[in-house]
């Protein structure tokens, strides 16, 4: 019998990710749970800043301040996710710069890049483009997590396809009402229903689940 041949190193970084699906979770709740609760935080903090009953012609504040704020709450779950990864490696005694951690951000990458360059762009040309900034933004995010589904747990995969079909109905939406909803409350309104409500709902299912199955 010829010896068995080595397996492509692709293939054992997909292992290896399969292997550590529990670890995994323990990344990915407390990540949703902060993307959740920051993302309907801030969105409800801008709208209100912008006031509830402002003129459609009236911008209390610009492109530049909003895409920033969401940046900067961005860095949060990111933070965390490190930390817990850290965490998580310390406990498993290795490293946490590892080849599977570097293919998870590889595959991440391009989606999430393309997305947020293409939407600051826009809205950058015309604070009225800021709904569909935020419709671009949430479908590369679901385009980014269907990328890495072999490291998701299926919550998270499922929330990859309903991101990517929000983001893109979205996109229609704010096309065919452009001009007729300030454009400010709108895109608030679509990142606190996307990055918001349904985060918060599947990382509950998740606990819920987890607990089921437990």
């Amino acid at each position: 019998m010829p010896a068995d041949k080595p397996l492509p190193e692709h293939v054992k970084i997909i292992q290896r990710l399969m292997l550590r699906a529990p670890q995994h979770r323990a990344i990915l709740i407390p990540t949703m749970l902060l993307i959740g609760l920051t993302a309907l935080a801030l969105g409800i903090s801008l709208t209100l800043l912008a006031g509830i009953e402002i003129n459609l012609s009236t911008y209390p504040y610009s492109t530049g301040f909003w895409v920033t704020c969401w940046f900067a709450a961005a860095s949060a779950p990111l933070t965390l996710s490190i930390y817990l990864s850290a965490k998580q490696a310390k406990n498993d005694h290795h490293e946490v710069d590892t080849p599977q951690l570097r293919h998870i951000f590889r595959s991440l990458a391009p989606a999430l890049l393309s997305g947020f360059v293409i939407g600051m762009l826009l809205s950058f040309h015309d604070v009225r483009n800021l709904p569909l900034t935020a419709a671009i933004w949430i479908s590369s995010y679901g385009v980014a997590l269907l990328a890495i589904r072999i490291y998701c747990t299926k919550s998270a995969r499922f929330l990859g396809v309903l991101m990517l079909a929000l983001g893109l109905t979205y996109c229609w939406v704010a096309l065919r009402t452009y001009g007729d909803i300030h454009p400010i409350h709108f895109a608030n309104f679509f990142m606190c229903v996307a990055f918001g409500m349904f985060h918060l709902i599947v990382a509950t299912g998740s606990i819920l689940f987890a607990k089921v199955n437990s």
